[in-house]
């Protein structure tokens, strides 16, 4: 499955598989996006597949937006492909502890 990104009520849910290549994409997507917004909440939670480069992409991306007095949530403890990519990289506190 190809990444997709689809706004579903002011949740922004990727799906699909996350890796080295999406990275560019996705990046100049949610800078754009945080231009609009100051608070936005992503969900992870149908992320079928995650690199590592990818779970950096999202620490940065969290740490950036808070520097820029954004905010970022993102949600997916529920998905265990995730979680152990993310707990592998140590990023895993920047998930949302609970569903917004």
């Amino acid at each position: 499955m190809s990444l997709e990104i689809r706004e579903n009520r002011g949740i922004f849910e990727i799906l699909g598989k996350v890796s080295t290549q999406q990275l560019g994409a996705l990046n100049s997507y949610f800078n754009a996006v945080l231009e609009q917004e100051d608070n936005i909440v992503i969900s992870l939670e149908k992320v079928t597949q995650m690199d590592t480069s990818a779970a950096h992409f999202f620490e940065k991306l969290y740490r950036s937006s808070a520097e820029n007095n954004k905010v970022v949530s993102l949600i997916g403890r529920q998905n265990d492909t995730l979680m152990e990519i993310l707990k592998t990289t140590k990023t895993n506190y920047i998930l949302s502890p609970d569903r917004i």
